[in-house]
């Protein structure tokens, strides 16, 4: 009878944990499909993302708000 009873139990923690951890990788397959998505649509607004910056960039040397040294390291940093 005593047996019986620990074989519950252990089956149950068992069960439990196998739950949990299927859990976790339905999470984690969902938060990388999500995070794809995120990259997809960012990847596509790069380009015009990535001119528009570069515009204002120029403009702000245009105008003597930045140096060239300024401007070449944040034009640098927007085209890596």
């Amino acid at each position: 009878m005593i047996a019986w009873i620990v074989y519950i139990i252990v089956f149950s923690i068992l069960f439990f944990v196998l739950y949990l951890g299927i859990l976790g990788v339905m999470r984690g397959l969902e938060a990388k499909n999500n995070n794809k998505l995120i990259k997809i649509k960012y990847d596509t607004k790069s380009s015009k993302y990535t001119s528009n910056e570069l515009k204002k960039l120029k403009n702000l040397y245009d105008n003597g708000v930045i140096d060239k040294k300024e401007f070449s390291a944040a034009k640098k940093k927007l085209l890596s």
